[in-house]
């Protein structure tokens, strides 16, 4: 198979995965929603690389998704989910 199709996958890490399932149900959608394009699109998002940090940050309207790419296993590792003003604490 060629390398180029296999598609990438993300996993969600506890913290965040908690922090999803309390969020209102519009808001959830539209997170779960970003991270399936990350996995299909993800030059379509807004993404950044942290200032030192190793984490990249997705923005999903006033919520931050910040989480780690591993290329070599094609996997996107969510570690944080949270409202603008927490998650970078």
């Amino acid at each position: 198979m060629d390398e180029a199709l296999v598609d990438w996958q993300y996993i969600v890490l506890k913290p965040a995965q908690r922090y999803l399932e309390r969020m209102q149900l519009a808001d959830q959608e539209r997170v779960v929603n970003a991270l399936d394009t990350l996995t299909t699109a993800p030059t379509a998002l807004d993404i950044k690389s942290l200032k030192g940090r190793s984490e990249l940050r997705l923005r999903v309207g006033k919520y931050r998704i910040l989480f780690v790419e591993d290329i070599e296993n094609k996997i996107y590792i969510v570690t944080t989910i949270g409202s603008r003003g927490d998650v970078y604490k």
